[in-house]
């Protein structure tokens, strides 16, 4: 084993990231004397048998030791043994990729997929405007069947999603079957923007917008208010915003966007492990209209405190809308991410978010007014590709808000 790094020092390398802590609205960085890490060696000591396993490999293992492969394995290692299913190691270059996915960038070709179970392809369900997806000629409703000649069906959904992600600037050959023939379409890895909005008038009944949010992050609160603005140009009234699979996101672009609907009042209940507890409140100024929240059972996270904190408002009698789907995921906490010194990173579970009524939902979830399944037809089709006709769900909310 290289003696350059050590076990010893990736523990001591955790043990000084723990004292730098980035969270969802703030940074801050505090550097321990060596006085304090010894310290906090010495009185655990689990430590000290690792060390001894460690003395133990350098003297008799017979094979080496990658010593970024060890860092990467203690700490995954640690994490996996203090029992929270959210918590995740991230290497520098995977916590790269999350801070630009967040600050709404990210490096790829610019689709938006899902996999074909029949066919076990990927289908392009979406393509971003101006991406190398775009300028490469892919479409929507192309059928991914092999990325650089490693077929789909061979490795995977998610290996092969892996495998169209790469560094900007390098290429990728894409192979796609279209009508039924296959063709290969070279595309040049890019900066894309995340787009977590998109907006339209109900095909039903041009008085209602549909805003559907796929996720929450650094530009979300802005596309969130163009899209609103962009349907009461066409005469939209009354909105259903549709965050049906929103795994969630980033918690202050949550507030931002719930503090341009809500009235004034409180927000959400940060309540910390530490025991220190915080509150966001709402301006004055608001969306006046009567609106319906599209759920199911994979929004979750701070997705569910947007659709709890519009449900107690309307509770209260403080705001017209309405809650319909399946009862939702039921994760009401969040995690905190702490920086490594060699720009890896890692998080796990510090606290709880609690809706304006005080009451969490993790492990609960949040039940809608109206509770209505995906139609079997609808389910057969796909919730990526349903449209107003036979989306269901859509259409109970629509039919909520044309009775106001």
């Amino acid at each position: 084993m290289n003696k350059k790094f050590s076990l010893l020092t990736v523990i001591v390398s955790v043990l000084v990231a723990m004292i730098v802590t980035f969270n969802a609205t703030f940074v801050i960085m505090n550097v321990q004397h060596n006085k304090e890490i010894n310290s906090l060696l010495t009185e655990n000591g689990y430590l000290s048998s690792l060390m001894t396993v460690e003395q133990v490999i350098k003297e008799n293992y017979l094979g080496t030791v990658d010593d970024e492969e060890l860092k990467n394995a203690v700490i995954r290692g640690y994490l996996s043994g203090i029992g929270d299913e959210y918590s995740q190691y991230m290497t520098s270059r995977e916590y790269e990729a999350y801070l630009d996915e967040f600050r709404g960038n990210s490096v790829g070709i610019g689709v938006n997929v899902i996999y074909d179970l029949v066919s076990n392809t990927i289908e392009v369900i979406d393509v971003v405007p101006d991406s190398p997806a775009e300028k490469s000629g892919i479409l929507v409703g192309d059928f991914i069947v092999a990325i650089d000649g490693t077929r789909v069906d061979e490795v995977g959904y998610y290996a092969a999603v892996d495998l169209i992600k790469g560094d900007k600037g390098t290429s990728v050959k894409i192979t796609v079957s279209r009508d039924g023939a296959e063709s290969d379409i070279v595309c040049v890895r890019d900066s894309v923007a995340v787009v977590t909005v998109k907006h339209r008038v109900y095909t039903k009944d041009t008085s209602i917008g549909i805003i559907r949010i796929s996720s929450f992050n650094a530009e979300t609160p802005n596309e969130f208010k163009a899209a609103v603005e962009d349907l009461k140009s066409k005469g939209c009234t009354k909105f259903v915003f549709d965050v049906r699979n929103n795994g969630g996101g980033e918690l202050n672009s949550i507030l931002t966007t719930l503090d341009y609907i809500l009235p004034k009042g409180k927000l959400a209940y940060i309540r910390y492990a530490s025991g220190n507890e915080t509150s966001f409140d709402s301006k004055e100024s608001y969306l006046d209209a009567s609106v319906a929240v599209l759920v199911n059972e994979n929004t979750a996270s701070a997705a569910e405190l947007f659709a709890a904190a519009l449900r107690d408002y309307a509770k209260e009698g403080k705001y017209d809308a309405v809650l319909v789907g399946n009862k939702t995921y039921g994760k009401g906490v969040f995690q905190s991410m702490y920086l490594l010194p060699d720009g890896s990173a890692f998080k796990f579970t510090t606290g709880r978010y609690d809706p304006p009524c005080g009451v969490n939902y993790d492990g609960v979830g949040v039940i809608p007014d109206s509770i209505v399944d995906l139609s079997e037809e609808a389910q057969k089709i796909g919730f990526y590709k349903l449209t107003d006709e036979n989306d269901n769900q859509l259409k109970v909310a629509a039919d909520a808000l044309a009775a106001k």
